[in-house]
């Protein structure tokens, strides 16, 4: 069973990997689904046993790339000894994670548009609103953030910023370092959601 399971997973990544080498070479509406079996050497039955469409497919991609930025944001959390710190790590880890994917970021991007139902690709961002709004009742509870902020909202509220960022970065001004943007969006959260807590606490 382990052995079937195995398999399975890897048939469903060799597509995906597939289909990422096409679309960041041809784009979606050039994409085939014939070219990505070709090329991921599985017959085209194959294909339809993990997603239902290239649109599928493309959530799929999408999921994917958000799964690794949730476990690399989460694993520098750990890491963090203040909310200044949370916000640096988090941030850094996200735009790394991200940059990954610039061979297809614009057409993952626009993946929301490409499902049916919206709410399945709100879906993706559930665990994202859940760990900052952690976060962020972490760093109320010793100080660190203002008490008025509602961890919910705010959680959705940073995540909807970085994204834009993110966006910003990757795909329309390439040219500037994402150094520089990490650097604006961490001095614009924190300022956002300390409200000066932290600066008179350490006065």
């Amino acid at each position: 069973m382990r052995a079937k399971n195995a398999a399975t997973r890897d048939r469903r990544a060799d597509i995906l990997v597939a289909a990422r080498r096409v679309l960041a070479e041809k784009g979606l509406e050039a994409t085939t689904i014939s070219e990505i079996v070709s090329q991921a050497r599985v017959a085209q039955g194959t294909f339809y046993l993990y997603f239902s469409s290239k649109f599928a497919m493309v959530y799929a991609l999408a999921e994917q790339m958000l799964e690794r930025v949730l476990v690399a944001v989460h694993k520098e959390a750990l890491k963090a000894t203040s909310f200044s710190e949370t916000v640096e790590f988090g941030l850094s880890a996200t735009f790394r994670e991200m940059g990954e994917y610039a061979d297809v970021y614009a057409i993952l991007n626009n993946g929301g548009g490409l499902v049916e139902n919206p709410a399945d690709w709100e879906r993706l961002f559930e665990p994202y609103y859940d760990l900052i709004a952690t976060l962020i009742r972490r760093w109320q509870a010793v100080g660190q953030i203002d008490p008025a902020v509602h961890p919910e909202i705010a959680a959705r509220l940073v995540t909807s910023l970085v994204e834009r960022a993110v966006e910003d970065c990757y795909l329309y001004h390439p040219g500037i370092a994402p150094e520089i943007y990490i650097a604006e969006v961490s001095r614009f959260v924190q300022g956002a959601l300390t409200g000066g807590t932290t600066s008179r606490k350490h006065a």
